[in-house]
C-alpha cells in the first residue's frame, strides 16, 4: 500500500489534505454541553434553593456560550457533515440561543472579509474597550459594555437586518424558529417547573454570562495585537489581526471550545474543520507563515489588554 510523506508534499497539497477531513468530531463536544445543561436542570428541579439557583445560572450561561461557539462552526459549514446536517443542527442551536443562522453567517463572513477595524463587523465588541485608557476605565468598559453589545447583537443577528429577496423566505423561517424555540422553553418551564424559571435560568444567563464570555474572547483574540496601541495610527484604520493562544484544559473547555484558541489559524483558513487547526498551525510555522510562535494564555492576554 502506498503511503504519503508530508515532507514531500507542497503547502497547497497539505492544505487540501487537511480540508478533506470530514469527521463529525463536534458530536462529542455538543453532547458534553447538553449533558451538563441537563444536569443543571436536574439540580434545579431536585434541589431548589439559593445555592443551586446560583450554580445553575452560571452553569447554563457557560453552556449557552459553548452553544454560541457551535453556531460559529455551523456558520462556516464545518460543525457537522454533510451540509444538510450542519444546517439543521446549527439552526436548532442558533434558535435556542436567539440567533438567526443566516444573519449570523452574513455578519460573521463580513468580519472575516474586513481588512481594517473600521469595516470589521465585530469591531463594536472590542474597539470601544481599546479606545479607553488602560486600567480601571478600560476594565469598566469591558464589563459594563455588555449591555450595549446585547442591542448590537439583536440588530445584527436577530430580526432587524434587511434581507435580500432571495434570502427573505429562509431568513423568516429561521426567525420563526427562534420564536418557536423560546416558546417551547417557556412552555416547558411553565408546565413542569415555573414560568419564571425560563427568564431566570435561560434568558438572563444568555444575556449576561454567555454574551460576556463571547465578548471577552473576541476582545482578547482581536484586541491583544493592538495593545499597547500606537498613538500615531487611527485605530479604525488599523488592520484586523488576531493571534493563536495557548490554553489549558479549563480555558479550552470554558473559553475556547472547538479549538477556538487557534484563532489566527482559523482566519488563515476559515473553511478548515476546527479539529485540524492544530495541524495547520504547525504547517504554517514550518513554512514560515507566522511572525511569532509565542502564545500567551487567555488569562495572560486579558491582563495585557486591560492594563497595558
Amino acid at each position: 500500500m502506498a503511503c504519503y510523506d508530508p515532507g514531500q508534499m507542497s503547502f497547497q497539497e497539505q492544505m487540501a489534505r487537511l480540508h478533506s477531513d470530514r469527521r463529525n468530531v463536534a458530536i462529542l463536544d455538543m453532547s458534553i454541553t447538553w449533558a451538563i445543561t441537563a444536569a443543571a436542570v436536574y439540580l434545579l428541579v431536585r434541589h431548589p434553593g439559593p445555592w443551586s439557583y446560583a450554580a445553575v445560572f452560571v452553569t447554563i450561561g457557560l453552556m449557552q456560550y459553548r452553544m454560541v461557539i457551535a453556531c460559529h462552526e455551523a456558520v462556516h459549514k464545518r460543525l457537522l457533515f454533510p451540509l444538510w446536517l450542519n444546517e439543521t443542527v446549527g439552526s436548532i442551536h442558533c434558535a435556542l440561543i436567539g440567533i438567526n443562522l443566516m444573519w449570523y453567517r452574513r455578519q460573521h463572513l463580513g468580519h472575516h472579509a474586513a481588512q481594517d477595524i473600521g469595516h470589521d463587523t465585530d469591531a463594536y465588541i472590542y474597539e470601544p474597550v481599546l479606545r479607553t485608557r488602560p486600567g480601571i476605565r478600560r476594565l469598566a468598559v469591558w464589563i459594563f459594555g455588555t449591555a450595549r453589545e446585547v442591542i448590537e447583537k439583536v440588530q445584527q443577528k436577530g430580526f432587524t437586518v434587511a434581507a435580500t429577496v432571495e434570502a427573505r423566505g429562509k431568513a423568516r423561517l429561521l426567525s420563526l424558529a427562534i420564536v418557536a424555540a423560546q416558546a417551547v422553553l417557556l412552555a416547558a418551564s411553565a408546565i413542569w417547573l415555573s414560568w419564571w424559571y425560563y427568564f431566570a435560568f435561560w434568558f438572563l444567563p444568555l444575556g449576561t454570562i454567555a454574551i460576556f464570555m463571547n465578548r471577552t474572547r473576541v476582545l482578547i483574540e482581536h484586541g491583544y495585537p493592538h495593545v499597547p496601541g500606537r498613538r500615531d495610527v487611527e485605530l479604525r484604520e488599523a488592520d484586523v489581526v488576531t493571534i493563536d493562544l495557548s490554553a489549558g484544559f479549563l480555558e479550552r473547555f470554558f473559553i475556547a471550545p472547538y479549538m477556538f484558541n487557534y484563532h489566527f489559524t482559523h482566519h488563515v483558513a476559515p473553511s478548515l474543520p476546527y479539529y485540524k487547526n492544530p495541524e495547520l498551525a504547525r504547517l504554517l510555522e514550518q513554512h514560515g507563515k507566522v511572525r511569532s510562535t509565542a502564545r500567551p494564555s487567555y488569562g495572560q492576554a486579558l491582563r495585557h489588554v486591560l492594563w497595558e
